[in-house]
């Protein structure tokens, strides 16, 4: 079965991009993945590897902007992270309505595949709409006011339902798609519109509830993660997709990994799934060599500054060991002493 994916991102993502692409590669070879670059960097990137990306196709946001001319003035009234978030729904139903695909399925560059995804998008021969709920724990309940549902990994079939649910939602993130909560209109960015799908398109939406998909740090209390013959399992199962969220570079030697936001308790089984996913972005990065950037972050904070934010770290020690460290919790000399080391 040939899937259809499409993602977008720039050079601060590239790294990320790549593994998604490969992790794809390595559990099912039969799929075309449209890639919205971002900028022209990423395009170059992929047009002088596309013998080892054969599956990708590249696309410039100007063809976007020309197929759907009143996304251009969005760029003067939002901010750029709040300009991509008005792209998700944008990318699928271009790819849809120009290509004439069966179905498309867009997802986040921070997921990676640990299994072929093809059972996913059999329930197509039912659904129209494929998503993935957040699937909160327990502790984080109260975040369903930000929406049920991620906005990561959903496929929308290329009928009637699909292209309808495309259609409103490209509407509505045009009209309104911020980087905050307005709970006097239940909106938040391009993620809370999911919520009504449900109700808006009954029978014809199905919610990924399994143990093998969306796991994220928001919902990581829910599994138990263990590792057999390198493959991660969840539950016993063996995952299908995980969402990197949050999880950013501090220099070399330092990541985040929401932990703390999220107030994960986690074993030694999830961190070594994180450490995993790190030693192949550090290892890219060195072959790109490129620093990456968060936008929706204040790039002039210090590095100390950003380690002493974030509780839960995670720390790449000499001879390319890890170690997951509770920062901002250890007495000011140490945190000092740890940072002059590895700095």
């Amino acid at each position: 079965m040939k899937l259809i994916f499409a993602t977008f991102f720039d050079i601060n993502y590239l790294s990320r991009g790549l593994i998604l692409i490969k992790s794809l590669q390595n559990y099912h070879s039969n799929f075309t993945i449209y890639l919205l670059c971002l900028d022209s960097e990423t395009k170059n990137y992929f047009l002088k590897n596309k013998v080892e990306f054969s599956q990708v196709v590249t696309i410039e946001l100007s063809e976007l902007e020309s197929w759907f001319p009143e996304l251009v003035s969005c760029k003067t009234n939002r901010s750029k992270i709040e300009y991509y978030f008005t792209l998700s729904p944008i990318l699928p139903l271009y790819i849809l309505e120009k290509y004439h695909h069966y179905a498309v399925c867009s997802l986040d560059a921070d997921i990676k595949f640990y299994a072929s995804p093809e059972e996913i998008f059999k329930d197509l021969e039912k659904y129209s709409i494929i998503v993935t709920p957040h699937k909160f724990s327990e502790i984080n309940k109260d975040l369903i006011k930000f929406g049920k549902n991620n906005v990561s990994f959903q496929i929308f079939k290329n009928d009637e339902i699909g292209l309808k649910c495309l259609q409103k939602w490209k509407k509505q993130c045009i009209d309104w798609c911020h980087d905050y909560l307005d709970e006097e209109n239940n909106r938040f960015a391009d993620q809370k519109y999911l919520d009504t799908w449900e109700n808006d398109y009954p029978d014809k939406v199905k919610t990924l509830n399994s143990s093998t998909t969306g796991i994220a740090p928001w919902n990581l209390n829910n599994y138990s993660i263990t590792k057999k013959f390198n493959s991660f399992n969840s539950n016993g199962e063996k995952i299908i997709f995980f969402h990197f969220h949050h999880f950013k570079l501090i220099g070399e030697n330092w990541a985040t990994n929401g932990f703390e936001i999220y107030k994960v308790k986690t074993g030694n089984e999830a961190r070594s799934l994180y450490f995993d996913y790190w030693k192949r972005l550090k290892k890219i990065n060195k072959e790109l060599a490129i620093t990456t950037v968060n936008i929706r972050t204040n790039s002039d904070v210090s590095k100390r500054q950003k380690l002493r934010t974030e509780n839960s770290l995670f720390l790449n020690l000499f001879f390319n060991s890890y170690l997951s460290i509770r920062f901002n919790k250890l007495p000011i000399i140490l945190q000092k002493i740890i940072f002059k080391i590895y700095a």
